[in-house]
């Protein structure tokens, strides 16, 4: 397998969605736990960047560490938690 650590399927998307004429591709990720900071591949692509990549901050050490590195941007749950909190 080219890609074994976390990651590795969205890349593996991205590729096929180039190879089929997208002009760039971002990613979105809900909980993004990057083992063994397998974020880097995503940052240093050997590839094509992705566009955008999107995590939601519900592992804050990971949305700490990806706040200001490129493609990444970090979502914050805070609204919808509270929102739904709210209802009940």
């Amino acid at each position: 397998m080219k890609h074994l650590i976390s990651g590795g399927t969205l890349i593996q998307c991205q590729e096929v969605l180039l190879a089929n004429g997208a002009a760039c591709v971002s990613g979105y990720v809900t909980h993004a736990v990057f083992p063994k900071e397998s974020w880097k591949k995503f940052t240093e692509p050997k590839g094509v960047p992705f566009n955008k990549f999107y995590i939601t901050n519900s592992c804050p050490d990971t949305a700490e560490v990806l706040k200001d590195k490129a493609p990444f941007e970090v979502l914050s749950l805070a609204d919808t938690i509270t929102d739904v909190l709210l209802k009940y």
